[in-house]
């Protein structure tokens, strides 16, 4: 089944007159580039100069969106087509955007990167992230799903588990990490994934009773689909490590199903790089050193067994420590109480 299959009903694949437009003037100034990003002021004279819909035309010169701009008051999420031949303008959103291409191809410039997308990749973009969009052929059709941070929260990072090296790796990326503001999934033609967009957009765009409820539904499908089916598949081109990236997601759940054991070194071995490159990747990619990830599983764990009968000797064994006094020492320095105190505390 083709990408856009179940969305040829619901998208314009035709040109629509402001498209016509931009692309008219596109080709009538080649000499402006307008396919590469440019400050708004730089490209005024074009917005003004096309036959540009009222309810968009002010949105255009404004280079620090707000959710109130393009989300209504009544819902969490807005999806749109966006608009090919609309001149790349460098701008910024305190909402994130997932661009959806459903075919073709289209670049997204974030800072100072050129990212190329093409059918059935998804790009998430953090909130105030300085970025251009750039979809200048016919055939470039991208839809951008615009969601509020509170319900990028509730829909997405909830599905993943606290204290999850994964979880750890989505955070860092989208809300704390200035050198990795994005994420890249390619689905290719996942007729799963291309339903619910399509689903999404169907809901957005008619006036029906629990709307709201159904679009924050169909957006938790989605993500549940996008990492069940495409976990793996996720890249972060802002680090620069072509093997990296292909090893990344594998890394983390290695060090995740095997953190009783696990040491840098072994790990180092187990994907062929040196103790210290793998330190920097783990690092960059969840903020936290190997032996902090490590550890904060463990005492995940811990916590959890400490709700059962097994002595603190036989907890600690199960966690990889050689004796039940390191165990005791490292639950201190992490909780704060002993874990004697902490099983008194969970149980009274």
């Amino acid at each position: 089944m083709h990408s856009d299959d179940y969305l040829q009903n619901e998208i314009s694949i035709k040109l629509r007159p402001v498209e016509t437009s931009f692309k008219e003037l596109y080709i009538k100034y080649p000499d402006r580039k307008l396919s590469f990003p440019h400050e708004t002021r730089e490209i005024s004279d074009i917005i003004s100069a096309a036959d540009t819909p009222k309810d968009i035309f002010t949105r255009l010169f404004s280079t620090s969106l707000t959710d109130s701009d393009f989300i209504q008051t009544d819902v969490d999420i807005a999806i749109f087509q966006h608009i090919r031949y609309l001149p790349a303008n460098w701008h910024k959103h305190n909402f994130f955007e997932i661009a959806c291409v459903i075919s073709g191809s289209v670049t997204n410039y974030i800072v100072n990167q050129e990212i190329p997308l093409t059918a059935g990749d998804i790009c998430i973009v953090a909130p105030n992230m300085v970025h251009a969009v750039s979809a200048f052929s016919d055939d470039g059709i991208m839809l951008d799903i615009l969601l509020r941070k509170t319900a990028f929260e509730k829909n997405f990072l909830a599905l993943l588990p606290e204290d999850d090296i994964l979880t750890s790796f989505f955070t860092h990326t989208l809300y704390d990490s200035g050198d990795m503001p994005y994420l890249i999934f390619k689905t290719d033609d996942d007729p799963d994934i291309q339903y619910f967009i399509s689903a999404l957009y169907h809901e957005f765009n008619r006036n029906r009773q629990f709307k709201k409820n159904m679009m924050n539904s169909i957006l938790s499908a989605f993500f549940i689909v996008l990492m069940r089916n495409h976990e793996k598949d996720v890249i972060i081109p802002t680090v620069n490590e072509s093997v990296m990236n292909e090893n990344l997601i594998f890394m983390l759940r290695y060090m995740q199903e095997n953190y009783e054991w696990i040491s840098l070194q072994h790990l180092a071995d187990f994907f062929n790089y040196s103790p210290r490159h793998v330190q920097r990747i783990i690092t960059t990619a969840t903020g936290c050193s190997f032996s902090e990830n490590i550890l904060k599983l463990k005492m995940k764990h811990a916590a959890e067994l400490l709700r059962s009968a097994l002595t603190i000797s036989e907890i600690a064994e199960k966690l990889g420590y050689y004796d039940a006094s390191s165990f005791r020492q490292a639950f201190k320095s992490y909780y704060l109480m002993t874990p004697n105190d902490y099983r008194s505390h969970i149980s009274g």
